[in-house]
């Protein structure tokens, strides 16, 4: 079988240059989660907090390259590198578009400028780092002696891998072919030479195939734009037709379509800070809930109306508990939510708590420094926030990379003495399920943590087990 790389451009999209920090976050998580190859950045502006977003981008893809654009400058490269260079699999992207009319309006260069300039930066490129990519963008629409030039001085200079973009989407499946055959003899042998294929003609996928067959080894997706094929078309491929073409990848072709959806979702969220207490949270808890010698019928609405999806292992200890405890009266919501939480299956942590410190005050910012333990390694945070533990929360959201809503958050104290013990509770949504969190310290900020942590330990479990 022969392996083929399929790595996403979904950051390109129109709809991730429009989202926020977190947002953009959230959708490279579930890429290198997908297995991608390779998830793909934009080239950096000066805004500093492009920088911010790739350096929190490196602790986030940990299975993927994570590449990013180099611009057409030597400090550019520099400023890529420096990005980039904490990620586990960095890449450093030089691209260039090679008609002569995009080359003079966009780059400001003349065609034998350009083919020296593209020596020079992917070479300063390689001095960086190992993994250099060059993307031939409008390569479909260049002049083919040209085209072959520059892929020569690239491949010279010491890129590893070269990119032919149909960037007007107007390529045929047959053209598409030749490209390839003649781009492959140019950049020769050990050099993996990838296509992305515009979709104005509805022929991405097709062009796509066209190309593996005539020796690509790699095809540029994207969810949510069109100048890419659809990852979730090229999953059908492999899925269908992979066996008999001889093709596998890394995609898990099982999750495409689920991630999409998930992408789309989180993408198209409207713009603005969001923080952990944007969802809402139930004022009391007391109102009743589940009448007295409940059903299985009533007893199973009665937890999904709180929120929970159970297994029927779970759903059968939830039930025990219940007729073990309620004693011929009915439940509150809260009565049956503790019962929920202290039957239902635990699982084996992902995070686990190193330390915090917080700092907080009527004439300071609140902050907190949190670090969690995962796998033996200590990642940490530091995040501002509204209050103390709005803050801590920030902090372990800018460890994992990702927002989750918090759907409920209560305090409560066990004992009613000094030293009494803080009871918290919080209740994270994710894909629409509710995964809740108990935490008991005798510092409510050291319980309100904790709590957090249950939650999220639940999802990373969820996650690394469907």
């Amino acid at each position: 079988m022969r392996q083929i790389f399929v790595s996403d451009q979904t950051l390109f999209s129109p709809a991730a240059r429009e989202a926020g920090f977190r947002q953009k976050l959230e959708a490279a998580r579930k890429l290198d989660h997908l297995g991608v190859s390779a998830v793909e950045t934009p080239k950096l502006t000066q805004d500093d907090a492009d920088m911010l977003l790739m350096r929190s981008l490196c602790s986030t893809v940990k299975r993927s390259v994570l590449s990013c654009e180099t611009g057409w400058t030597p400090e550019g490269v520099e400023r890529a590198w420096s990005a980039v260079k904490g990620a586990a699999h960095p890449r450093l992207t030089v691209s260039l578009p090679l008609t002569s009319a995009q080359l003079e309006y966009v780059c400001h260069m003349k065609p034998p400028k350009a083919l020296e300039a593209v020596s020079k930066l992917v070479a300063a490129a390689k001095e960086k780092c190992a993994d250099v990519e060059f993307v031939c963008e409008d390569a479909t629409r260049a002049e083919r002696p040209y085209a072959m030039d520059i892929i020569r001085a690239a491949v010279a200079a010491g890129a590893g891998r070269v990119t032919l973009c149909d960037s007007a989407g107007v390529f045929l499946p047959d053209e598409m072919a030749a490209l390839v055959k003649e781009a492959k003899e140019a950049a020769g042998d050990g050099v993996v030479l990838a296509v992305r294929c515009g979709n104005d003609l509805q022929l991405s996928l097709s062009c796509s195939v066209s190309a593996l067959l005539a020796g690509a080894d790699e095809v540029k997706t994207a969810f949510l734009w069109n100048g890419a094929a659809q990852p979730g078309a090229v999953a059908q491929l492999l899925r269908s037709r992979g066996a008999d073409l001889q093709m596998e990848s890394t995609l898990d072709v099982t999750r495409v379509n689920r991630t999409a959806d998930e992408i789309s979702q989180i993408l198209s969220q409207p713009e603005g800070r969001k923080t952990p207490f944007d969802g809402h949270a139930w004022a009391d808890g007391a109102e009743a809930l589940l009448p007295a010698q409940a059903s299985d019928e009533v007893l199973s609405a009665a937890v999904k109306a709180l929120g929970y999806e159970l297994g029927e292992e779970d759903m059968l200890h939830v039930k025990e508990a219940v007729q073990r405890e309620s004693k011929g009266k009915g439940l509150t919501r809260a009565e049956l939510e503790a019962l929920i939480l202290s039957s239902s299956r635990q699982v084996p942590p992902t995070y686990r708590l190193k330390s915090y410190l917080v700092n907080s005050g009527n004439t300071i910012s609140p902050s907190a420094h949190v670090a969690l333990d995962k796998d033996g390694d200590i990642l940490s945070g530091l995040c501002a926030g509204d209050g103390p533990i709005d803050a801590a929360f920030l902090a372990i959201e800018q460890i994992i990379g990702g927002h989750y809503e918090l759907d409920d958050f209560q305090i409560s104290t066990i004992t009613q003495n000094r030293a009494s013990m803080g009871d918290a509770l919080v209740r994270l949504r994710h894909n629409g399920k509710i995964y809740a969190g108990k935490g008991i310290s005798t510092d409510i900020i050291g319980a309100a943590i904790r709590a957090y942590l249950n939650a999220l330990n639940k999802i990373a479990y969820e996650e690394k087990t469907v």
